[in-house]
């Protein structure tokens, strides 16, 4: 039976939120549920999406590879199945992986690219059509990230997936003015199972939950886009103002991270 039966009656909104096994993602739907929105919450952690739905039964987990188009597809027909509209998505699925100079691994674009972007476009691919038959007005949200203001060492393709994104939400948002609301949501640096595997200093962390909070408060008023923490915002600045300072000051970041790391190892 669909879960939109469910829902009706208080006008509770039927949200898909993409990469909800940690981090913000599982942080969002948790708020969301206790607001009494039904959530189907996607991944590809299948134990961890059963612990998540184990919380409420307003959590329904829908597993699938957002880089794969056969899981894509079968998670198409799934999610029709669950439910007959949907009112909002949130894009959350992402994936980071560096590359080491001089000897990267340039695979590593072409997987990123297809979690990041590819994989944020076929889902909403997917959520188009029940979004258009939202109960009121549909709305698209993009987690992007604030890499896409400043260059980072390394980051090459997980800045340019997100960049790609940006830009895809931004065009997507002119074309569907009409009839559905596009936010795109840039955060700072945010503890996950992401960030705990970077080996730099991340200025301004804060922990997922308080980053859900932020963001949720947020989608109440369907801005265009959000960004926080505003501290950070303002220091990417100087990328632009000042990018030959901006690349002394990452650059040393990375050389005083490496010799740290080397210390350590040989303790």
């Amino acid at each position: 039976m669909s879960i939109i039966d469910s829902c009706e009656a208080d006008n509770r909104e039927v949200i898909w939120i993409t990469g909800a096994s940690s981090g913000i993602g599982r942080e969002v739907c948790l708020q969301l549920v206790a607001q009494g929105h039904q959530v189907i919450v996607s991944g590809r952690n299948k134990q961890a999406l059963a612990k998540l739905a184990a919380q409420s039964e307003r959590i329904i987990p829908l597993v699938f590879d957002v880089s794969d188009q056969d899981s894509v597809s079968s998670a198409a027909v799934k999610i029709t199945e669950l439910t007959s509209r949907l009112d909002r998505v949130i894009i959350n699925a992402g994936s980071c992986e560096y590359l080491k100079f001089p000897d990267p691994d340039w695979e590593a674009v072409d997987r990123v690219m297809a979690v990041n972007f590819g994989g944020a476009v076929e889902c909403i691919r997917i959520a188009l059509p029940l979004l258009e038959l939202s109960s009121g007005r549909g709305h698209i949200v993009g987690i992007i990230s604030q890499v896409v203001s400043a260059p980072f060492a390394q980051a090459e393709a997980y800045g340019a997936s997100k960049a790609a994104l940006s830009y895809f939400l931004d065009s997507l948002r002119i074309d569907l003015a009409d009839s559905i609301d596009v936010t795109s949501v840039f955060p700072g640096f945010v503890k996950t199972p992401l960030t705990d595997k970077n080996h730099f200093s991340m200025p301004f962390i804060m922990p997922a939950d308080e980053a859900a909070l932020l963001i949720v408060e947020s989608l109440e008023q369907r801005p265009s886009h959000f960004t926080f923490p505003k501290r950070l915002h303002w220091l990417l600045k100087i990328s632009k103002v000042f990018p030959s300072l901006w690349q002394k000051m990452v650059t040393a970041n990375i050389d005083d991270k490496s010799q740290n790391n080397n210390l350590a190892r040989e303790k």
